[in-house]
């Protein structure tokens, strides 16, 4: 500044320039110029006062700053001392001086469990025992709060104890952790092992306490010293107090003595004692052993057990009896796997001698012995394989099931029953016959699966639900169902739904038919899902669909509450039927009216027949006149004729009569030998002329049988007017008798040129005549009436016969006698014959 002022003042100068006297040197100075200078001295002084006080402050601070440095020093080092200090220590201090956050000062380097983190440490729950954490932080809190101190140790691991304590110091709280060591970390675990000791004692105490079991303890005078309640309420006190005053004793005085005894002679005594107790004597398993004050005993109610063991050994008896009586084998090991029980049905099941069983052989053994004896298979597994393999249910959890196929075609089902407490129990079933019986039923089963899926019958089986549970394919087809749909098992209900075809008529064959009860769908509904399981009928009848077929149905009760459905098609049977009834009438009409037109020309036939007989017999009377011998002859011819066509008419009225159904048999006593002679007389004539010679024998017919004398005279003149026309020239015929069997046979053979066995059947019918191979052919009703009369008998007719060998006919007649009513002929039964 005093320079700048200066320089103001010199010539050249600005200020010098504006007044002039910068061009006039040595000009003098104006008041201004005086007044410039004093204040540009002032303020030169000023400074320079101000200098010197800048200088003098600054040497003053100076020094005061080294002062302060040297004492800063002294104080760092001196820190760095107490802190050197307190790190070789094992102990950590926490300083709180207002803030949560603490300072940490030392550590504990010879704790590896104890972190040297701040972070970490301060997490007390990491590093400290759960309880002791949770102490610490709850005193460090009323140390804090209320300045309140502590100090308490833990253990950090099984051989180092640390001590924390607390306490405030003006505006700080200070907690240290110390390790203690020596004499002071000894008496810490003395303390810790007192507390323990007394707090098991304490735990103990409460739970003898509340043991159900007396127990108590002894002095070394053998004084009670202490009991649990269990003792004093066996003893009937009221309290423990009463019962070490009284000394109560809960066992006899000559127990006491064997147990002090045993005591003294330094063993511990264990034994069932018997003692009343509650006015009940009950059993206990009494244990008492010495200790360094004296002795303790305890004594366990056994009574319930003892009589559990009982009943369990009886119960094992009557097990092994039960078993013993069982058809299946049973056979017990025990976890050494050796035989320990077996039964009767084991020993025979294998055919085991009791030599050999009570040799208790083990599991592998006895299998061994078994394949020794070709009883069971030699197995193709190596032996460590085989060993796996036989011993594996015993090291199974749960029951194993297995099959065993022996040597001889048996099979075994076999379970092994692993035991809890080791072993295990086999038990084989010869199931052998169940296999074959399911195989058998099995086979039935798909046999009579197969019949009906190629039944031509419709068939489905419902359960009692109404669910269907079986069909074939024809049952599918008839209604037009899916076969999957009835794959699914639906209810009966639901079919009529789906049905392409539905019932048009239906009507019951096996009940009343009057539309009162339930017919279709609604029957088969009803019987399917009736309640009744017995007492059901069988029911049938018949439905005509909407697509023209009919259908015979039947349901058929099964057991178990199942009913069978059928349905037969009978539409080809009843078109037939319908046809067969229509031809059937036609002929029957035809037939009337041929018997009509017989009868007719019959009755017409017999007037003037009859007066054809006559006149032939008058022209041969004397009155008459002599006839010349060609007359004659024509007169014999027409007497031969006449006689033939009556006997004709005669047989046609007998035939139409028998069935008119007005027939009846004149039964009497017949003699048997007169009227064959009748008959034979009848044809002798006729076999004379045909040269054929006749053999009687009816020597074995007896002499008498109930019949119609008349009509058995014509069946054997019919029958050997048959045998005379068809015999030979020279033959035989013959005629016998013979009874058999409650029967009477009559017999006619003759030697001719026999019946195809295609036209016997028709030899009986009406009007039926074979010429061939016979002398004249008749009308063909002598056969015919024979049938018809042997009927009438209730006997039958049996032709037997070869080409070229002759025929025989033989006609049985029943020997017992018929009721009047077996005498008629219906006229309808020979209708149906000749239908």
């Amino acid at each position: 500044m005093l320079a700048g002022l200066l320089a103001s003042t010199l010539p050249g100068s600005a200020l010098a320039q504006e007044t002039g006297l910068a061009d006039s040197p040595g000009v003098f100075l104006s008041e201004i110029d005086i007044l410039y200078l004093s204040a540009l001295a002032f303020v030169v002084g000023t400074a320079m006062l101000a200098a010197t006080f800048m200088l003098r402050q600054r040497a003053a601070m100076a020094a005061e700053n080294e002062e302060l440095t040297a004492e800063l020093h002294k104080a760092r080092v001196e820190a760095e001392a107490r802190t050197a200090l307190l790190l070789t220590g094992e102990e950590r201090l926490l300083i709180y001086s207002g803030s949560d956050v603490p300072e940490l000062l030392g550590g504990l380097s010879s704790l590896p469990a104890v972190p040297g983190e701040a972070e970490r440490f301060l997490v007390f729950a990491d590093w400290m025992p759960a309880e002791a954490a949770a102490r610490l932080e709850q005193s460090i809190r009323l140390l804090r709060e209320s300045a309140a101190t502590f100090r308490f140790s833990f253990d950090l691991d099984e051989e180092r104890v640390i001590e924390v304590s607390g306490k405030t110091l003006g505006g700080l709280a200070i907690v240290r952790f110390t390790m203690l060591e020596g004499l002071a970390k000894e008496l810490s675990d003395l303390k810790s092992a007192r507390n323990r000791a007394q707090a098991t004692i304490e735990t103990m105490q409460a739970l003898f306490d509340q043991a159900p079991l007396p127990i108590w303890l002894r002095d070394r005078n053998g004084r009670l010293a202490w009991v649990n309640s269990a003792y004093v309420a066996s003893v009937d006190a009221t309290s423990v107090a009463e019962t070490i005053d009284q000394q109560a004793e809960f066992l006899s005085e000559q127990d006491r003595l064997r147990i002090a005894k045993d005591l003294a002679a330094g063993n511990t005594f264990k034994d069932k004692i018997s003692t009343v107790v509650e006015a009940d004597r009950r059993n206990f398993d009494v244990v008492e052993a010495t200790g360094p004050l004296g002795s303790a005993g305890l004594a366990i109610d056994v009574t319930e057990t003892e009589q559990v063991r009982m009943e369990l050994h009886q119960t094992i008896e009557s097990q092994s009896e039960t078993l013993d009586q069982l058809t299946t084998a049973v056979a017990r090991f025990d976890e050494k796997t050796r035989l320990t029980y077996y039964n009767a049905a084991f020993q025979r099941l294998f055919d085991l001698t009791n030599a050999y069983l009570e040799t208790e052989p083990d599991h592998v053994a006895l299998l061994d012995h078994l394949r020794t004896k070709g009883i069971l298979p030699i197995e193709k597994l190596n032996r460590s394989e085989m060993l796996e393999q036989d011993l594996a249910a015993y090291r199974a959890t749960e029951p194993t099931e297995s099959m065993w196929h022996l040597a001889d075609g048996r099979t075994l089902r076999v379970i092994a029953a692993p035991q809890p407490r080791g072993g295990a129990t086999w038990v084989f079933e010869d199931i052998t016959e169940k296999l074959e019986l399911e195989s058998q039923v099995k086979a039935t089963v798909r046999l009579q699966r197969e019949t009906i899926d190629y039944l031509s019958e419709a068939v489905a089986v419902f359960g009692s639900d109404g669910r269907l549970r079986l069909s074939n394919p024809t049952f599918a087809e008839m209604w037009g169902f899916d076969p999957a749909y009835l794959f699914t098992s639906p209810r009966i209900q639901t079919l009529p739904e789906t049905a392409d075809v539905e019932i048009a008529e239906a009507k019951s064959l096996s009940g009343p038919n009057d539309g009162s009860g339930s017919t279709g769908w609604q029957l088969f509904s009803e019987a399917v899902t009736a309640f009744e399981d017995t007492g059901r009928d069988t029911q049938t009848g018949e439905i005509t669909l909407t697509d023209g077929r009919i259908f015979n149905y039947g349901i058929v009760p099964l057991p178990n509450g199942q009913t069978m459905l059928s349905f037969s098609n009978i539409s080809e049977a009843r078109a037939a039927e319908l046809m067969l009834r229509e031809r059937n009438d036609a002929l029957e009409q035809a037939n009337q009216l041929k018997n009509d037109f017989v009868q007719h020309v019959n009755y017409e036939l017999r007037s003037p027949l009859t007066n054809i007989i006559g006149f032939s017999a008058l022209l041969r009377s004397a009155e008459t006149g002599p006839l010349n011998e060609r007359q004659s002859e024509y007169l014999d011819y027409i007497s031969s004729s006449t006689s033939t066509l009556l006997t004709i008419v005669n047989d046609i009225l007998d035939l139409a009569t028998v069935d008119a159904g007005i027939m009846e048999l004149d039964l009497s006593e017949v003699d048997i030998a007169k009227t064959v002679e009748q008959a034979v007389d009848g044809v002798r004539d006729r076999m004379e002329s045909a040269d054929v010679h006749l053999k009687v024998d009816v020597r074995e017919a007896g002499e008498r049988f109930l019949a119609d004398a008349h009509r058995l005279t014509q069946v054997l003149f019919n029958l050997l007017s048959n045998a005379a026309n068809f015999a030979p020239a020279g033959s035989e015929v013959s005629l016998r008798g013979w009874r058999h069997d409650g029967m009477l046979t009559f017999e006619v053979a003759d030697a001719g040129p026999g019946i195809p066995s295609d036209q016997i059947d028709r030899m009986f019918e009406r009007f039926e005549a074979n010429p061939s191979g016979g002398r004249q052919s008749g009308a063909g009703l002598g056969l015919s009436i024979v049938k018809s009369f042997v009927e009438l008998h209730q006997g039958s007719v049996e032709v037997s016969s070869m080409p070229g060998k002759g025929t025989a006919v033989r006609c049985h007649f029943p020997l017992e006698s018929m009721p009047p009513e077996q005498t008629k002929r219906i006229a309808g039964r020979y209708e149906d014959a000749a239908e």
